[in-house]
């Protein structure tokens, strides 16, 4: 069942930056956690142009230890938002959540993403075990 209001209240929660408030929504028990966040990743995120939405937004993900929900996030904002893609922090937590969550695509984001520091991404892939990864990152 859709709710009605996933999409304003998406949109609510961007503009608010209240972190106690996306603390509550993006609990595990709330039933339409799911389909809010797919709204915020679909709708609100791309409507904003606000770097301090995008910053508040991130970190409401990673305080609530949404590492895949994280990526989903950062992938709409870093490969497909022309205004976000160049940001050198947001390519480098992008990496650096894969790592954590889905090693398996780090390659993928290596070859994708040109403005990240990339000698240290290399030694913390080295860290983490993707040697490949590591020595793609060398030029």
């Amino acid at each position: 069942m859709r709710i009605p209001f996933s999409k304003n209240l998406a949109r609510y929660l961007v503009r608010r930056r209240d972190a106690e408030l996306w603390a509550e929504v993006l609990k595990e028990d709330n039933p339409h956690r799911r389909q809010l966040i797919d709204q915020v990743v679909q709708t609100a995120l791309s409507e904003t142009k606000d770097a301090e939405d995008i910053t508040h937004t991130v970190k409401a993900f990673m305080a609530a230890d949404l590492p895949n929900e994280l990526i989903e996030l950062l992938e709409k904002i870093v490969l497909d938002t022309s205004t976000t893609s160049e940001h050198r922090n947001l390519q480098n937590l992008l990496i650096l959540t894969a790592m954590r969550a889905d090693p398996s695509r780090v390659m993928e984001y290596i070859q994708k993403l040109d403005n990240y520091d990339a000698p240290d991404i290399a030694n913390i892939a080295i860290t983490n075990q993707l040697f490949e990864e590591a020595f793609c990152d060398f030029p």
